[in-house]
């Protein structure tokens, strides 16, 4: 893959976009090894702004690093996914409450396009559009709250998002999965199609039940089958 000098920004901003879309999408697994040169060599560019994108990811939770081993993909176990689930929601909830219902008529239309980009998705299409259409819309509800430490607090759980949905997909995916239902894609749409229809009438009350459906469902389920593994291999 080789980058236009001419590109609209950083190299190292070209990096981190690019390893934070393959970490998200799979493509790079958890503690797969992350070469530099074998990086910079893909993308066409220097091995410094690899090092930076690095820096970053790591900063973000999505690689880990070790001194003398250098970086690996991190692996965010069902505990921490469910950790992430449950903060998210309570968030957002509590930035309902503060503006009390009230999204401004362009939030409000970011997060009905975002919608209609989750109604085209397909289960065989990436996952990295379908993480940044998830984020323009949960973003909308904790941006409402005008609250800064809270919107930062939000932010820094952002970058696992990605995280999120691969635990969902391969929890989805385990040999325990038929144990317990699961959400489908029209589930999910669904539940996004809720909270902006509770959002738009100003429901308060709703919106945060639909919100709290939400997160605690995938989270619950996510950790359930991670016991279920465990007991599993201890077995």
């Amino acid at each position: 893959m080789k980058i236009a000098a001419d590109a609209p920004c950083s190299y190292a901003e070209i990096a981190l976009h690019y390893l934070r879309e393959q970490i998200i999408n799979g493509e790079l697994r958890a503690q797969e090894k992350l070469v530099e040169t074998d990086i910079a060599q893909t993308l066409g560019i220097s091995r410094g702004p690899v090092r930076d994108a690095l820096k970053q990811l790591a900063v973000e939770g999505l690689v880990d690093y070790q001194p003398n081993r250098g970086c690996t993909v991190a692996l965010l176990s069902p505990r921490d996914a469910y950790e992430v689930f449950y903060l998210r929601g309570n968030l957002e909830k509590m930035a309902l409450e503060k503006c009390n219902c009230t999204i401004s008529d362009e939030g409000l239309f970011i997060m009905e396009n975002a919608l209609a980009e989750m109604r085209s998705f397909s289960d065989q299409d990436p996952m990295y559009p379908k993480v940044m259409a998830d984020t323009r819309f949960h973003r909308q509800i904790v941006l409402a709250s005008q609250m800064d430490r809270l919107v930062k607090m939000w932010e820094l759980l952002t970058p696992l998002n990605g995280a999120m949905f691969l635990s969902i997909h391969n929890a989805n995916h385990s040999p325990f999965a038929d144990r317990i239902d699961h959400p489908t894609r029209g589930n999910l749409v669904m539940a996004h199609e809720q909270i902006l229809a509770a959002v738009q009438k100003r429901d308060l009350q709703e919106a945060c039940r639909v919100l709290d459906s939400h997160y605690t469902k995938n989270g619950e389920r996510v950790y359930r089958l991670s016991l279920m593994q465990e007991a599993a291999q201890d077995g």
